[in-house]
């Protein structure tokens, strides 16, 4: 099989679970961004957490 051969071939399809469950697509994602991206997207997250824990703390 020649080497054009094989490009015609379309690549198998990713699946988006592991066998145990766990969401593949979300790891997938995630290694798509810098470490940069990935540091400012959980550091957002935290904050959105820590604005909840204080908004329920008055409560």
């Amino acid at each position: 099989m020649a080497d054009s051969d094989l490009s015609a071939i379309p690549p198998a399809p990713m699946p988006d679970y592991s066998e145990d469950g766990v969401d593949l697509t979300l790891i997938r994602w995630m290694l798509s961004l810098t470490p940069a991206e990935r540091l400012a997207f959980h550091e957002e997250r935290i904050n959105e957490v820590l604005a909840i824990r204080e908004l329920n703390a008055t409560r």
